[in-house]
């Protein structure tokens, strides 16, 4: 017979109990994760079809569906500038069958843009989504029309000093990375550098050419075959080192700016608390996807294999990063 007069019982007693609740608890996780999917699975987008985060995130999807023999079907929710899918999904039961592909502007800029001007986020992305998997990542390209007769990020700087009011730079999306590295390099350079922004890349691209516009940041993919016909002139990237296609053009580190560096990083999400299997199974199956299809990632840019937390641990970084320029420089909305 028991002596339940011994305290040691009860203790002994509620630490059974405890161990008893939380295998309960991790029942319905693992046969959640055991029979996922089970049925369609919604992966959000906060822009419009076509866009670039749209459409290679359609190329990884359809692979996905034919792997798991279950659809993951697009849906783009754009507005307020991916927000409004990146808040859908956040808040979303967190059972694997709602994704988020996105940008950095969407889980990391607008946050500290938003509270920047005083205004409350509605989530938190740090805290409310669970990083899945890196689809890609990429640096920008500085670039001029060969018409300024400018040849170095040196001749750059000393046209720049003795016409200060030709410092235009062009950026596709206010908010976006691109748009913070453009900040950032006024900032570090010292350079007066006013901000223009574009529709689209086609009107940028077209001023570019014909030195309308002096400068933009832009991606190795949409200026390598201006670079190659010699309507456009590459100064630096904004990577940690030199790129294919672009062997000759210096890292702005190189040129002593190494805080100028701009990696915008398509990437993957679930809502926080999904079951750590699913998010495994997800991210094992985006990985080798791409490592058996390397044409889906575009020229110049890159796909490195992380894992759930090796892919937090670089987006911590990037939102203290972005948090802090945007901070120096207050960008507000």
């Amino acid at each position: 017979m028991r002596n339940t007069f011994d305290p040691g019982y009860y203790s002994r007693r509620r630490f059974l109990c405890r161990i008893a609740a939380g295998a309960a608890a991790a029942v319905p996780a693992m046969a959640m994760a055991q029979s996922w999917p089970a049925r369609p699975v919604r992966v959000l987008v906060g822009s419009n079809a076509g866009s670039p985060i749209d459409v290679p995130t359609r190329s990884v999807m359809q692979r996905l569906s034919a792997r798991f023999g279950q659809q993951f079907v697009i849906e783009n929710k754009a507005g307020a500038g991916g927000v409004l899918a990146a808040n859908a999904v956040a808040k979303a039961a967190p059972d694997g069958y709602t994704l988020l592909s996105s940008g950095p502007a969407e889980i990391i800029n607008n946050y500290f843009i938003w509270q920047n001007s005083g205004q409350p986020f509605p989530f938190d992305p740090a805290r409310d989504l669970a990083p899945v998997a890196l689809l890609q990542r990429g640096p920008g390209v500085l670039v001029v029309s060969p018409k300024l007769n400018i040849a170095t990020w040196q001749e750059l700087v000393q046209f720049l000093r003795t016409q200060p009011d030709k410092g235009s730079i062009g950026v596709t999306q206010l908010g976006a990375t691109t748009h913070l590295a453009s900040e950032l390099l006024k900032r570090e350079s010292g350079l007066n550098l006013t901000i223009v922004p574009y529709r689209g890349s086609v009107d940028m691209h077209a001023d570019l050419r014909e030195a309308r516009l002096t400068m933009a940041l832009t991606t190795p993919f949409e200026t390598i075959e201006f670079v190659r016909r010699g309507e456009l002139r590459p100064l630096a990237v904004s990577h940690t080192r030199r790129i294919e296609g672009f062997e000759q053009t210096p890292t702005f580190g190189e040129l002593g700016l190494p805080r100028v560096v701009n990696l915008p990083a398509l990437v993957l999400s679930a809502p926080a608390a999904t079951p750590a299997d699913i998010v495994q199974q997800l991210n094992r199956g985006v990985t080798e996807i791409i490592a058996a299809n390397p044409g889906l990632v575009p020229f110049g840019r890159e796909a490195p294999p992380m894992t759930p937390a090796q892919l937090s641990a670089y987006l911590a970084e990037e939102r203290e990063r972005w948090g802090r320029v945007i901070r120096e420089v207050n960008i507000r909305i």
